[in-house]
């Protein structure tokens, strides 16, 4: 079914798909319905005819006034079900005649296609994460030598797809990106996509997007009024702030990649949110300082880089210690292999603090690898008591003079 290179050393690489190779010829049983009856016959008849996915149980005769009805493929001239005899009989139609079907490619899905072409015990890779046109795959490296074959396939069985890539390497530390393949189709990894109500344009392979993680959009999103100011300290392209600024909080986005930001002020401008969403492009320390040093009041801080966010929570100690404002709610996600995650990333927070904290929400968010758990810690910021005796309540700021 597919040609292949011969194999040196462990290099086998495979070149086409024949798709012709994929025919296969059935034979049935075909009952020749006068037109008139072809419908009273698939209604009384339908748990006896042909059910196969993409395939009609109706064809063409060579008299134009009949049609073919496509039995079961179990089924035999000899032995017809009570149904479908007493049908016959009553309507005059003779017996059964012969008909064959032939079943190829384009009837076949994905993981079927695969399964015939992969070797016997390989899992068949037909799962991936969709960024508008793009599927992302996680090949494993038993996969390497079917790569182009694969995204092929996947790329024949999924109109929504135009291009197929690979993951070649894990997530970059600073940016959260990473090394990407085409494997089938167009080279653009520019696209677009839509949650919550809102459009994002972004290049897949220049800034970090994870469909995964829609539902926690919505949760963090959903705790937030329109009278909130948001601080999101690790904005990427606004999958956070952009939906809060259209719930109608004022935004301070910050993200260190320039991607990012570039990417983060066009959905700001897309999705006409310039008047409540106000992009940085510094590094999250900076941007903290930043804020916090010219008595930006804000409500709610998220820290959604779960690599490393909590290592930067010893920046509010020293950026809060003249701020006159209430403490702000914090979102801090993070990265646990704990046996007990949720106590394991509150110390984390604790420890990059250099304090306890009180009542603390954790949030399971989602399963990122075996006994690798993502978590948000959620919490009060600790402030001291005399600056929090200082607070007193502001108006909401306007961006143009960024209080």
């Amino acid at each position: 079914m597919a040609g292949a290179s011969g194999e040196t050393g462990s290099a086998l690489t495979i070149n086409s798909l024949d798709k012709a190779a994929f025919d296969q010829k059935i034979d049935l049983m075909a009952l020749r319905v006068p037109s008139k009856l072809v419908g009273a016959c698939m209604k009384q008849l339908r748990s006896h005819l042909l059910n196969r996915p993409k395939m009609k149980n109706v064809a063409a005769d060579t008299e134009e006034s009949s049609r073919l009805v496509l039995l079961a493929s179990e089924l035999s001239s000899t032995a017809l079900p009570e149904e479908v005899t007493s049908f016959m009989k009553d309507n005059g139609i003779e017996a059964p005649v012969p008909h064959s079907v032939t079943v190829g490619y384009e009837l076949l899905t994905a993981d079927q296609v695969l399964k015939k072409l992969l070797p016997d015990g390989m899992d068949v890779p037909t799962s991936f994460e969709q960024i508008g046109h793009i599927a992302h795959l996680n090949l494993r490296e038993e996969h390497r030598a079917y790569k182009k074959l694969i995204g092929e396939v996947l790329l024949d069985k999924n109109p929504t797809l135009r291009t197929i890539v690979n993951k070649m390497d894990s997530i970059d530390t600073v940016f959260r990106t990473f090394k990407m393949e085409v494997l089938a189709g167009e080279q653009s990894l520019e696209t677009e996509v839509h949650e919550s109500g809102c459009r994002f344009k972004l290049n897949f392979e220049r800034v970090y997007w994870n469909s995964r993680l829609q539902a926690e959009h919505r949760r963090i999103v959903s705790l937030l009024s329109k009278d909130d100011i948001v601080c999101d300290v690790f904005a990427g392209i606004g999958p956070f702030a952009v939906p809060a600024a259209k719930k109608g909080c004022v935004v301070y986005a910050n993200d260190l990649n320039p991607y990012s930001f570039e990417y983060l002020t066009t959905n700001t401008k897309l999705n006409k949110v310039q008047g409540l969403l106000k992009p940085h492009n510094l590094d999250g320390r900076e941007f903290v300082k930043h804020l916090a040093g010219s008595q930006t009041r804000f409500t709610h801080v998220v820290m959604n880089l779960p690599a490393s966010a909590a290592e930067f929570l010893d920046v509010f100690g020293e950026a809060f210690a003249n701020y006159i404002h209430p403490a702000p709610t914090v979102h801090c996600y993070c990265f646990s292999k704990h046996e007990d995650p949720c106590k394991d990333a509150v110390q984390q927070c604790e420890h990059a603090l250099g304090m306890s904290i009180n009542s603390p929400v954790v949030h399971d968010v989602r399963d990122v690898a075996p006994k690798k758990r993502m978590l948000c810690v959620s919490f009060k910021m600790p402030i001291s008591a005399q600056a929090h005796d200082e607070a007193r309540p502001e108006k909401k700021p306007k961006l143009d003079d960024n209080k």
